[in-house]
């Protein structure tokens, strides 16, 4: 790759390992077909008008191995067919993602991108370990109170060329933005696609339970903290440390901060810079106030336009010439990434409409029972994480599962508030480590980060927060949270 050429494009290699490993896992869902017969629950709708399973009703209606052979591609293009998976929703994502390209793309061959990024770190090279800390409580923020996560796609580019000119790499820049966010997502304090639903399908107060999601969230952070500083220490003793060096090299020589770059950083027009950082700010207070102000539902839209408006202006002003073609060349590039978004979902298509998602949810169901409260959470834990294999929506999974727990829940003595804890975290820390999460491999396809690197990079943080997740429902029982 030349200098030249953009940010915010699919990395292919990154494409094709993704390409394989989800058509892998969509045999493999087909093959649980084979063992797990279809069934159903009845369904109501509750106050809010929202429809829910009724606890006991299920009943199986056929046998297994009765799911058509020819469904494992078929799948991919059910997800387009009227009532599919890809609704209205992941229809405003796909654009979103294409829109986002062309305006990347144009920010990046206009200059501006580079020059935002290099007086960034030209101010805060000496504090680059602050810069840490602020940057990964910014998105773990966004997502613990605003449940941003999808949003911060866009933001990725700019904080991996931002990583590499602190001399850092991609897997650094993926774990400052996407990581944090996610982490912020499941450690949620206020996640309006979390814990404000389960709460309401609970019957808890909402937004009531903040003092242990605050503990939780102080202790996510500190041990984030600790792996990206330990991380990025590492790298700055020796740069070939890093798992993607070889990966990282031309993108790396792209965002070197030369000193010659500082002086074009300096010389670069302010007024496309100072519009772009106007803009970005309007954006940022857009995301805290939209909540409150009943907008989440357009958040995508509004930063889809501000990046439009930053980019094309932008680059009018920074006196760029061919905005036009280059904003649609961006759009190409990243368009063989939004395919990974039906393909991803045609592993919950299989497991839905072959009917042995209801199976699958009562064999959890039925495995909660009325002896140890401390053996029942982390059965409902655990059952959330699998489910999040197959359902990555938030709000979705907590309509399938939490009218059937909580009753369950509360007969072995666990509270509602804690069944909305268990839901949370089962819900959120592995939306950046399954593959079936198609915005997960969309963010490393940006980068030269392949899906097997990413995942041996944090697996074991991983496996240390799962760890940390069940000690803390340990104590919500325990105490009666």
């Amino acid at each position: 790759m030349s200098k030249s050429d953009s940010s915010f494009q699919i990395n292919k290699k990154s494409l094709i390992t993704a390409v394989v490993i989800i058509f892998s896992l969509i045999v493999i869902s087909f093959c649980l077909t084979l063992f797990v017969p279809p069934g159903q629950f009845e369904t109501a709708t509750d106050e809010q008008g929202d429809t829910v399973y009724v606890p006991d009703s299920y009943t199986q209606t056929g046998e297994a191995g009765r799911y058509p052979v020819y469904n494992i591609l078929l799948s991919i293009f059910k997800s387009f067919a009227p009532g599919g998976d890809v609704n209205v929703t992941m229809i405003v994502i796909m654009l979103f993602i294409l829109l986002i390209g062309g305006s990347f793309t144009l920010l990046d061959k206009s200059g501006i991108l580079r020059a935002v990024i290099a007086k960034i770190a030209a101010k805060m090279y000496k504090r680059k370990y602050l810069l840490i800390a602020v940057i990964s409580f910014v998105f773990m923020f966004l997502g613990s109170f605003f449940g941003i996560l999808e949003e911060v796609v866009p933001l990725i580019p700019l904080v991996v060329g931002l990583s590499f000119m602190l001399g850092w790499d991609s897997l650094m820049g993926l774990s400052l933005s996407l990581l944090s966010a996610s982490f912020g997502f499941a450690a949620a304090l206020y996640n309006p696609f979390s814990i404000v639903v389960a709460q309401k399908l609970a019957g808890v107060p909402l937004y009531s339970g903040t003092w242990l999601r605050l503990i939780f969230f102080a202790v996510i952070y500190g041990i984030l903290l600790l792996f990206l500083i330990r991380y990025a220490k590492k790298l700055d003793k020796n740069p070939m440390a890093s798992a993607v060096y070889l990966e990282d090299t031309q993108r790396r020589e792209k965002y070197q901060l030369t000193p010659a770059q500082i002086e074009e950083a300096a010389q670069f027009k302010k007024g496309p810079i100072v519009f772009v950082g106007v803009l970005l700010g309007i954006m940022f207070v857009f995301l805290i106030a939209a909540p409150f102000a009943g907008l989440a539902d357009y958040s995508m839209i509004f930063i889809a336009v501000i990046f439009i408006l930053a980019s094309t202006i932008g680059a009018k002003m920074a006196g760029y010439k061919t905005v036009a073609k280059t904003f649609f060349k961006g759009i190409g590039d990243i368009a063989p990434g939004i395919l990974l978004i039906p393909m991803a979902m045609a592993v919950s298509t299989i497991i839905r409409d072959s009917g042995i998602q209801d199976t699958l949810l009562n064999y959890a169901s039925l495995a909660i029972t009325n002896t140890s409260p401390y053996v029942n959470i982390i059965i409902i834990f655990a059952a959330i994480l699998l489910l999040e294999f197959f359902v990555a929506q938030a709000s979705a999974k907590a309509f399938l599962i939490m009218p059937l727990v909580v009753p369950l829940a509360s007969l072995t003595g666990i509270t509602g508030q804690t069944t909305v804890f268990a839901y949370a975290l089962g819900d959120g820390f592995l939306n950046v480590l399954y593959p079936t999460n198609a915005m997960l491999l969309i963010a490393l396809g940006l980068t030269t980060v392949s899906y097997t690197k990413w995942f041996r990079f944090t697996i074991w943080l991983q496996l240390l927060i799962a760890a940390i997740s069940v000690g803390f429902l340990m104590i919500a029982v325990s105490v009666g949270y």
